[in-house]
């Protein structure tokens, strides 16, 4: 029998004063309808993992909070990888934060924050934008070398 971790946390969208936020909040929407609906490989990040408001259907006041959670069979021997597919996934949104929550019963809990670039923004407000490549990362190990 394994240890249980426990993934969880949220993305905070684009924000409202930007030209058309709206349009930028569809995008991340179809991002995340076209993940994966199965990922094959451990550790998973897959499409039902994560929720994403539809700006023209959910009631959004300002940001689009994409939220997401999932529980895993020690996914810290795998950690570092995790946090690689997240961040793959976070080079294809528009986003200013994000902020992941590991819970676990073998190397204890830990907090990760991703801060979009302050430069981005301007990308975001063009007829083709540009989603967040560029952020300041912090937080806990990014590897528990188990």
């Amino acid at each position: 029998m394994g240890h249980i971790s426990i993934v969880y946390g949220n993305i905070i969208g684009p924000s409202w004063k930007t030209t058309d936020h709206h349009k930028l909040q569809r995008l991340n929407k179809t991002v995340i309808e076209n993940l994966p609906v199965a990922d094959e490989d451990f550790p998973w990040l897959s499409q039902r993992m994560f929720l994403a408001p539809d700006p023209d259907k959910d009631p959004l006041y300002r940001e689009q909070v994409i939220v997401f959670g999932a529980s895993y069979k020690s996914v810290e021997y795998e950690w570092e990888q995790w946090l690689e597919k997240f961040e793959t996934i976070l080079r294809q949104l528009y986003w200013s934060s994000a902020t992941v929550q590991l819970e676990t019963e073998l190397v204890g809990n830990h907090t990760y924050q991703w801060l979009g670039d302050i430069n981005q923004p301007g990308n975001w407000t063009t007829d083709d934008p540009h989603p967040t490549t560029l952020w300041e990362f912090g937080g806990g190990p990014r590897n528990f070398n188990l």
